[in-house]
Protein backbone atom coordinates (compact mmCIF):
# COMPACT_ATOMS: atom_id res chain seq x y z
CA UNK A 1 0.00 0.00 0.00
CA UNK A 2 1.38 3.41 -0.88
CA UNK A 3 0.33 7.02 -1.34
CA UNK A 4 1.80 10.26 -2.58
CA UNK A 5 1.98 12.49 0.49
CA UNK A 6 3.93 15.52 -0.73
CA UNK A 7 6.17 17.08 -3.33
CA UNK A 8 9.11 19.39 -2.72
CA UNK A 9 11.52 21.52 -4.70
CA UNK A 10 15.14 20.39 -4.45
CA UNK A 11 18.14 22.72 -4.50
CA UNK A 12 18.51 22.15 -8.25
CA UNK A 13 14.90 23.43 -8.56
CA UNK A 14 13.59 20.06 -9.67
CA UNK A 15 10.39 18.73 -8.08
CA UNK A 16 10.67 15.51 -6.04
CA UNK A 17 7.55 13.49 -5.36
CA UNK A 18 7.42 11.90 -1.88
CA UNK A 19 5.62 8.63 -1.37
CA UNK A 20 4.88 6.76 1.83
CA UNK A 21 5.04 3.01 1.20
CA UNK A 22 3.53 0.79 3.90
CA UNK A 23 4.75 -2.78 3.65
CA UNK A 24 3.90 -5.21 2.27
CA UNK A 25 3.78 -3.53 -1.15
CA UNK A 26 4.78 -5.63 -4.18
CA UNK A 27 5.05 -2.64 -6.53
CA UNK A 28 7.77 -0.84 -4.53
CA UNK A 29 9.55 -3.80 -2.94
CA UNK A 30 11.99 -4.46 -5.79
CA UNK A 31 12.48 -0.73 -6.41
CA UNK A 32 13.47 -0.06 -2.81
CA UNK A 33 15.72 -3.14 -2.74
CA UNK A 34 17.58 -1.88 -5.80
CA UNK A 35 18.01 1.59 -4.23
CA UNK A 36 19.36 0.58 -0.82
CA UNK A 37 22.99 -0.54 -0.41
CA UNK A 38 24.00 -3.97 0.86
CA UNK A 39 23.72 -4.49 4.59
CA UNK A 40 24.94 -7.03 7.13
CA UNK A 41 23.12 -10.40 7.26
CA UNK A 42 21.15 -9.26 10.36
CA UNK A 43 19.82 -6.14 8.63
CA UNK A 44 19.23 -7.97 5.33
CA UNK A 45 17.12 -10.57 7.12
CA UNK A 46 15.16 -7.87 8.91
CA UNK A 47 14.58 -5.94 5.66
CA UNK A 48 13.32 -9.07 3.92
CA UNK A 49 10.84 -9.64 6.76
CA UNK A 50 9.82 -5.96 6.45
CA UNK A 51 9.23 -6.26 2.71
CA UNK A 52 7.03 -9.32 3.13
CA UNK A 53 5.08 -7.90 6.09
CA UNK A 54 6.24 -10.58 8.54
CA UNK A 55 6.99 -8.36 11.54
CA UNK A 56 3.59 -8.72 13.20
CA UNK A 57 2.39 -5.50 14.84
CA UNK A 58 5.64 -3.66 14.02
CA UNK A 59 4.65 -1.45 11.08
CA UNK A 60 7.15 -0.71 8.30
CA UNK A 61 7.08 2.52 6.29
CA UNK A 62 9.44 3.66 3.54
CA UNK A 63 9.42 7.35 2.69
CA UNK A 64 10.85 7.47 -0.82
CA UNK A 65 11.76 10.38 -3.06
CA UNK A 66 10.81 9.96 -6.72
CA UNK A 67 12.22 11.93 -9.65
CA UNK A 68 11.36 11.06 -13.27
CA UNK A 69 9.76 7.80 -12.05
CA UNK A 70 13.03 6.78 -10.38
CA UNK A 71 13.59 6.33 -6.64
CA UNK A 72 16.43 8.62 -5.55
CA UNK A 73 16.20 8.59 -1.75
CA UNK A 74 14.74 6.80 1.24
CA UNK A 75 14.02 7.13 4.96
CA UNK A 76 12.46 4.17 6.80
CA UNK A 77 10.52 3.83 10.04
CA UNK A 78 9.46 0.83 12.12
CA UNK A 79 6.65 1.81 14.41
CA UNK A 80 4.78 0.43 17.35
CA UNK A 81 2.52 3.25 18.48
CA UNK A 82 3.48 5.76 19.66
CA UNK A 83 7.20 4.98 19.18
CA UNK A 84 9.27 4.64 16.05
CA UNK A 85 12.73 3.55 14.89
CA UNK A 86 14.31 5.58 12.06
CA UNK A 87 16.76 3.93 9.68
CA UNK A 88 18.17 3.42 6.20
CA UNK A 89 18.66 7.07 5.30
CA UNK A 90 20.01 6.83 1.78
CA UNK A 91 20.29 9.06 -1.29
CA UNK A 92 21.45 8.11 -4.79
CA UNK A 93 24.97 9.49 -5.36
CA UNK A 94 23.81 11.63 -8.28
CA UNK A 95 21.36 13.54 -6.07
CA UNK A 96 23.29 14.09 -2.86
CA UNK A 97 23.67 17.57 -1.31
CA UNK A 98 20.45 18.71 -2.98
CA UNK A 99 18.13 18.40 0.02
CA UNK A 100 16.72 14.92 -0.68
CA UNK A 101 17.40 13.43 2.76
CA UNK A 102 16.49 16.59 4.68
CA UNK A 103 13.13 16.87 2.94
CA UNK A 104 12.32 13.18 3.38
CA UNK A 105 13.15 13.44 7.09
CA UNK A 106 10.96 16.53 7.52
CA UNK A 107 8.01 14.88 5.80
CA UNK A 108 8.49 11.64 7.74
CA UNK A 109 8.51 13.53 11.07
CA UNK A 110 5.41 15.47 10.13
CA UNK A 111 3.57 12.29 9.07
CA UNK A 112 4.67 10.45 12.25
CA UNK A 113 3.40 13.34 14.38
CA UNK A 114 0.12 13.46 12.47
CA UNK A 115 -0.46 9.81 13.42
CA UNK A 116 0.08 10.77 17.07
CA UNK A 117 3.66 9.52 17.24
CA UNK A 118 5.58 10.71 20.32
CA UNK A 119 9.26 9.66 20.11
CA UNK A 120 11.53 8.72 17.19
CA UNK A 121 14.73 6.79 17.87
CA UNK A 122 17.70 6.41 15.55
CA UNK A 123 21.42 5.84 15.20
CA UNK A 124 22.83 8.24 12.63
CA UNK A 125 26.08 8.22 10.66
CA UNK A 126 28.15 11.44 10.44
CA UNK A 127 26.48 12.75 7.26
CA UNK A 128 22.92 12.18 8.50
CA UNK A 129 23.78 13.10 12.10
CA UNK A 130 23.96 16.78 11.18
CA UNK A 131 20.60 16.58 9.44
CA UNK A 132 18.97 14.85 12.40
CA UNK A 133 20.41 17.41 14.82
CA UNK A 134 19.05 20.32 12.77
CA UNK A 135 15.60 18.70 12.83
CA UNK A 136 15.52 18.41 16.62
CA UNK A 137 17.04 15.00 17.39
CA UNK A 138 19.20 15.02 20.52
CA UNK A 139 22.10 12.71 21.38
CA UNK A 140 21.74 10.40 24.38
CA UNK A 141 25.28 11.41 25.35
CA UNK A 142 27.66 14.10 24.09
CA UNK A 143 27.74 13.91 20.27
CA UNK A 144 26.49 10.32 20.37
CA UNK A 145 25.15 8.88 17.11
CA UNK A 146 22.28 7.41 19.16
CA UNK A 147 19.56 10.09 19.14
CA UNK A 148 15.94 10.68 20.14
CA UNK A 149 13.37 13.15 18.85
CA UNK A 150 10.73 13.94 21.47
CA UNK A 151 7.51 15.32 20.03
CA UNK A 152 5.85 15.34 23.46
CA UNK A 153 8.10 16.40 26.37
CA UNK A 154 5.89 14.70 28.97
CA UNK A 155 5.35 11.43 27.15
CA UNK A 156 8.36 9.45 28.42
CA UNK A 157 7.53 10.02 32.10
CA UNK A 158 3.93 8.89 31.52
CA UNK A 159 5.10 5.92 29.45
CA UNK A 160 7.22 4.40 32.23
CA UNK A 161 4.70 5.15 35.00
CA UNK A 162 1.90 3.10 33.44
CA UNK A 163 0.36 0.63 35.92
CA UNK A 164 0.68 -3.13 36.43
CA UNK A 165 3.60 -5.12 35.02
CA UNK A 166 3.83 -8.62 33.58
CA UNK A 167 6.46 -10.47 31.57
CA UNK A 168 6.31 -12.14 28.16
CA UNK A 169 8.58 -13.18 25.30
CA UNK A 170 10.10 -10.33 23.31
CA UNK A 171 8.41 -9.74 19.95
CA UNK A 172 9.13 -7.55 16.92
CA UNK A 173 6.66 -4.91 18.12
CA UNK A 174 8.90 -4.34 21.18
CA UNK A 175 11.84 -2.97 19.15
CA UNK A 176 11.07 0.75 19.71
CA UNK A 177 10.11 0.18 23.35
CA UNK A 178 13.31 -1.71 24.23
CA UNK A 179 15.36 0.95 22.46
CA UNK A 180 13.61 3.69 24.45
CA UNK A 181 14.26 1.79 27.69
CA UNK A 182 17.99 1.45 27.05
CA UNK A 183 18.22 5.14 26.20
CA UNK A 184 17.09 6.41 29.61
CA UNK A 185 19.81 8.36 31.42
CA UNK A 186 18.95 7.30 34.96
CA UNK A 187 19.28 3.81 36.38
CA UNK A 188 21.81 0.99 36.47
CA UNK A 189 25.05 1.61 34.60
CA UNK A 190 25.67 -2.01 33.58
CA UNK A 191 22.75 -2.75 31.25
CA UNK A 192 23.99 -5.58 29.02
CA UNK A 193 27.33 -7.32 29.21
CA UNK A 194 26.49 -9.36 26.11
CA UNK A 195 26.13 -6.19 24.03
CA UNK A 196 28.59 -4.13 26.10
CA UNK A 197 26.02 -1.48 26.99
CA UNK A 198 27.10 0.68 29.92
CA UNK A 199 24.89 3.69 30.49
CA UNK A 200 22.34 5.09 27.99
CA UNK A 201 22.72 3.76 24.47
CA UNK A 202 20.82 2.63 21.40
CA UNK A 203 19.58 -0.99 21.25
CA UNK A 204 18.86 -0.94 17.52
CA UNK A 205 21.27 -3.57 16.09
CA UNK A 206 21.31 -5.57 19.33
CA UNK A 207 17.57 -6.20 19.13
CA UNK A 208 18.03 -7.81 15.70
CA UNK A 209 20.81 -10.00 17.12
CA UNK A 210 18.64 -11.16 20.03
CA UNK A 211 15.73 -11.99 17.72
CA UNK A 212 18.00 -13.95 15.38
CA UNK A 213 19.48 -15.95 18.27
CA UNK A 214 16.00 -16.53 19.68
CA UNK A 215 15.06 -18.18 16.38
CA UNK A 216 18.03 -20.57 16.74
CA UNK A 217 17.43 -21.39 20.40
CA UNK A 218 20.50 -19.50 21.62
CA UNK A 219 18.72 -16.62 23.37
CA UNK A 220 15.68 -16.32 25.62
CA UNK A 221 14.74 -12.60 25.48
CA UNK A 222 11.84 -11.32 27.57
CA UNK A 223 10.26 -7.95 28.23
CA UNK A 224 8.48 -6.52 31.25
CA UNK A 225 5.42 -4.65 29.98
CA UNK A 226 2.55 -2.65 31.45
CA UNK A 227 -1.20 -2.66 30.80
CA UNK A 228 -0.62 -0.55 27.67
CA UNK A 229 2.20 -2.89 26.54
CA UNK A 230 4.82 -0.24 27.38
CA UNK A 231 8.26 -1.87 27.75
CA UNK A 232 9.69 -1.11 31.21
CA UNK A 233 12.15 -4.01 31.58
CA UNK A 234 14.29 -6.40 29.55
CA UNK A 235 15.98 -9.73 30.32
CA UNK A 236 17.88 -12.22 28.17
CA UNK A 237 19.52 -15.58 28.75
CA UNK A 238 22.04 -16.16 25.97
CA UNK A 239 24.20 -19.21 25.39
CA UNK A 240 27.91 -18.32 25.40
CA UNK A 241 30.30 -20.98 24.12
CA UNK A 242 33.54 -19.09 24.72
CA UNK A 243 34.52 -21.71 27.30
CA UNK A 244 34.99 -25.46 26.76
CA UNK A 245 31.52 -26.44 27.88
CA UNK A 246 29.87 -23.04 27.64
CA UNK A 247 27.53 -21.21 29.97
CA UNK A 248 24.40 -19.06 29.84
CA UNK A 249 24.81 -15.31 30.25
CA UNK A 250 22.02 -13.47 32.04
CA UNK A 251 21.45 -9.76 31.34
CA UNK A 252 18.56 -7.78 32.76
CA UNK A 253 17.64 -4.12 33.03
CA UNK A 254 14.54 -2.34 34.32
CA UNK A 255 13.54 1.29 34.38
CA UNK A 256 14.69 2.96 37.60
CA UNK A 257 11.07 3.57 38.63
CA UNK A 258 10.22 -0.15 38.27
CA UNK A 259 12.97 -1.82 40.30
CA UNK A 260 10.30 -3.35 42.56
CA UNK A 261 8.97 -5.25 39.52
CA UNK A 262 12.34 -6.88 38.83
CA UNK A 263 11.25 -10.12 40.52
CA UNK A 264 8.34 -10.53 38.07
CA UNK A 265 10.78 -10.63 35.19
CA UNK A 266 13.37 -12.86 36.84
CA UNK A 267 10.73 -15.39 37.90
CA UNK A 268 9.37 -15.59 34.35
CA UNK A 269 12.66 -16.90 32.94
CA UNK A 270 13.14 -20.62 32.31
CA UNK A 271 16.55 -21.26 33.82
CA UNK A 272 18.41 -23.97 31.86
CA UNK A 273 20.57 -26.70 33.38
CA UNK A 274 24.25 -26.03 33.72
CA UNK A 275 26.05 -22.82 34.58
CA UNK A 276 24.36 -19.39 34.43
CA UNK A 277 26.45 -16.28 34.90
CA UNK A 278 25.44 -12.65 35.50
CA UNK A 279 27.71 -9.59 35.77
CA UNK A 280 26.49 -6.64 37.82
CA UNK A 281 27.76 -3.47 39.46
CA UNK A 282 29.49 -3.96 42.77
CA UNK A 283 27.26 -1.42 44.53
CA UNK A 284 23.92 -2.67 43.15
CA UNK A 285 22.48 -4.32 46.26
CA UNK A 286 18.97 -4.82 44.87
CA UNK A 287 20.29 -6.90 41.94
CA UNK A 288 22.63 -8.90 44.18
CA UNK A 289 19.82 -9.69 46.64
CA UNK A 290 17.43 -10.65 43.83
CA UNK A 291 19.95 -13.13 42.39
CA UNK A 292 20.87 -14.56 45.80
CA UNK A 293 17.16 -15.25 46.37
CA UNK A 294 17.12 -17.26 43.13
CA UNK A 295 20.02 -19.55 43.88
CA UNK A 296 22.93 -17.50 42.58
CA UNK A 297 26.14 -17.16 44.54
CA UNK A 298 28.86 -14.51 44.37
CA UNK A 299 31.87 -16.13 42.74
CA UNK A 300 34.36 -13.33 42.30
CA UNK A 301 34.76 -9.61 42.09
CA UNK A 302 36.58 -8.11 39.14
CA UNK A 303 37.34 -4.81 37.47
CA UNK A 304 36.34 -4.17 33.88
CA UNK A 305 37.59 -1.20 31.91
CA UNK A 306 34.93 0.44 29.74
CA UNK A 307 35.96 4.05 29.46
CA UNK A 308 36.67 3.77 33.15
CA UNK A 309 37.29 1.05 35.69
CA UNK A 310 34.12 -0.62 36.93
CA UNK A 311 33.66 -2.61 40.10
CA UNK A 312 31.93 -5.76 38.86
CA UNK A 313 30.55 -8.82 40.64
CA UNK A 314 30.10 -12.17 38.91
CA UNK A 315 27.08 -14.12 40.15
CA UNK A 316 26.68 -17.78 39.17
CA UNK A 317 24.03 -20.44 39.44
CA UNK A 318 24.28 -24.11 38.48
CA UNK A 319 21.10 -26.16 38.13
CA UNK A 320 23.00 -29.44 38.32
CA UNK A 321 26.53 -30.74 38.04
CA UNK A 322 26.19 -32.07 34.50
CA UNK A 323 28.15 -30.41 31.73
CA UNK A 324 26.14 -29.28 28.77
CA UNK A 325 26.88 -28.41 25.19
CA UNK A 326 25.82 -25.68 22.79
CA UNK A 327 22.13 -26.11 21.79
CA UNK A 328 21.44 -27.13 18.20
Amino acid sequence: MWSKIDQVSLENERIMEVRCVVMPDDHHKSLIKSLLPRYSPLWTRHLNLSFSGELGDLKTRFYVGVLDDKLIGNVSTWESKPLGIVGHLFTDKKYRRKGVCTNLMKIMIRDFSRRDGKILIGGFRPASYRIAKRLGFKSLADESEAMHLELDKHFEEDYFSDKNSWCREMEWRDWPGVSLLFGVKEGWHVRSLKHEIFGPYDFEDFFLEDMWQKLHGLCQPKVLVTEKENVVGYAALTFNHSEKHGFWLLDFFVHHSRVSDMSIMLDSLTYPSGKIRCHIEGNCKEKIDALLDRGFTEKRRRFKFVGKTLDMIVMERCQDKKLFRKPK
